[in-house]
């Protein structure tokens, strides 16, 4: 299984584009997997346009049957000071150790952060 980050989430939401179409695509044809986080991610951008989208997104997320949320654990915290060591945001060191926990080949992220760490190969969906 592939992990997605926040950011395909919300361009499957909010974007008409290329990126909203394919981001789409990737999450209604692929079974996935993220962070809890992202749900975090999704609704704090989509409060900017209203609460009940940002509701109904995290609703829709929570539900899905292509998406598996994972939970960061206390278990993780030495994962994540090592991901902080080498260069990540924290966002970031949560996204990229559960995918690493996960043993997701990829990640899809439009962020090139992620290409600092070797566990998976960051990749867009268009």
């Amino acid at each position: 299984m592939n992990y997605v980050d926040a950011n395909i989430l919300i361009y499957s939401i909010r974007d008409s584009t290329v990126k909203g179409v394919k981001s789409r695509e990737l999450l209604e044809n692929q079974r996935v997997v993220t962070s809890i986080l992202s749900l975090d991610e999704v609704a704090y951008k989509l409060l900017k346009d209203s609460r009940e989208n940002a509701i109904n997104a995290v609703s829709g997320f929570s539900t899905s049957q292509n998406l598996i949320l994972i939970p960061f654990l206390p278990e993780d915290i030495d994962s994540f000071k090592e991901l902080l060591e080498k260069g990540l945001d924290p966002r970031d060191a949560i996204h990229a150790l559960t995918a690493k926990k996960m043993k997701c080949p990829v990640i899809y992220s439009e962020d090139a952060d992620f290409d600092k760490i070797s566990d998976f190969v960051r990749k867009t969906p268009w």
